[in-house]
């Protein structure tokens, strides 16, 4: 294991951290006094008072992990805080400078899946060094001008452990995606890219038109794990089909899991590792239906059931209400997230706290 620790100086610092744990119970320990422990397969964090600071020590499997570590608790402090406050590491790990979960990427292939599907293969250097695991990846677009004899500028670790962004002439167009397929043999990965008309710049529109040779960005995997559990519910509309498809994938044989999910029609379903019940809006615009609210209220929970969710911001509201305040399941028992919002463009998630070292 490596090891870092710091020490953070702030009058609200220990109530941040509290507030932190309570929203993510299922990951983080503690009371109101400290202190709080954070588990993840890839590392965690100890954060203890003292007076008005906190210490903390975070420790990774690899430099990957740590430097994970150190992300989810400056990322989720900053936020609670609602300030940016610096930190400085001692230890073990970079202090700034490339990630050590980022890589330059290039596209090998590209080629329609259904109407509103297209698959991008991409060489990844190194791809075996990632943690293949974990599902979702950033994905990084250089500006559409940029010319050709110019490399593109691409996120950077401060000395706090945060990730710092290009900006202006350099802006990345940055969105988050599952890692549909990996080829460690091959050193490929392939990302599925909905399609969708839009007079703005868009990641599905690259994705439609990029060509082999051309250069992106990945940061991660992180986040997005497989549910563990006898029975496995999971529901998503055409944007979550990816991490769907994965997790049917990687379904444990003693595991009874099946999905719901939302197309437009037939000729966008695909095949998949397990049974799909699926949803067909008919050309009515994406996220206007309630599809997936009323297939879930046709169902019944049980005790052995897990339910993951992800779909447009109303839905998800709809669903984790329903898991929550009809069917009374807790928070380890199911996870609920908004993939994107009508008239949103760019990222989303369940709560501005939730986003992931990816």
């Amino acid at each position: 294991m490596l090891h870092a620790k710091t020490r953070l100086v702030h009058p609200g610092a220990a109530a941040a951290m509290f507030r932190f744990a309570a929203d993510h119970p299922e990951y983080i320990t503690g009371t109101e006094a400290g202190p709080w422990r954070m588990q993840i397969p890839l590392g965690g964090f100890e954060a203890r008072r003292d007076g008005e600071a906190l210490l903390v020590e975070a420790a990774g499997v690899n430099p990957i992990g740590l430097s994970y570590m150190k992300l989810i608790f400056v990322d989720h402090i900053r936020e609670y805080l609602a300030e940016d406050v610096d930190l400085h590491w001692e230890g073990d790990g970079q202090s700034h400078g490339v990630p050590p979960f980022f890589r330059e990427v290039r596209v090998t292939a590209s080629r329609r899946l259904t109407p509103s599907m297209q698959r991008v293969t991409f060489a990844v250097p190194d791809l075996e060094d990632l943690p293949l695991d974990e599902l979702h990846v950033r994905l990084l677009l250089p500006p559409e001008d940029r010319p050709a004899n110019l490399p593109p500028v691409w996120p950077m670790l401060t000395a706090s452990g945060a990730l710092s962004f290009p900006a202006r002439s350099d802006a990345l167009l940055v969105r988050v995606y599952t890692i549909r397929h990996v080829d460690l043999a091959r050193g490929e990965v392939d990302i599925d890219f909905v399609l969708h008309p839009t007079a703005e710049r868009s990641a599905g529109g690259w994705a439609a038109a990029c060509r082999p040779g051309e250069v992106a960005g990945l940061l991660g995997p992180g986040g997005g794990a497989i549910p563990q559990a006898p029975r496995v519910l999971l529901l998503g509309d055409e944007t979550a089909l990816p991490s769907i498809a994965r997790m049917l994938e990687a379904a444990s044989p003693r595991s009874i899991c099946e999905a719901i999910i939302e197309v437009d029609g037939p000729e966008d379903e695909q095949d998949l590792a397990g049974p799909v019940e699926w949803l067909h809006r008919h050309g009515a615009a994406p996220g206007t239906r309630r599809l997936l609210v009323e297939a879930l209220a046709r169902r019944q929970p049980s005790d052995d059931l897990y339910v993951w969710a992800g779909c447009e911001f109303d839905a998800f509201r709809d669903i984790r209400r329903h898991v929550r305040s009809v069917w009374k399941m807790p928070r380890d028992r199911h996870m609920v997230a908004a993939y994107w919002r009508r008239g949103v463009a760019g990222e989303m998630a369940e709560e501005p706290h939730h986003s992931s070292a990816a």
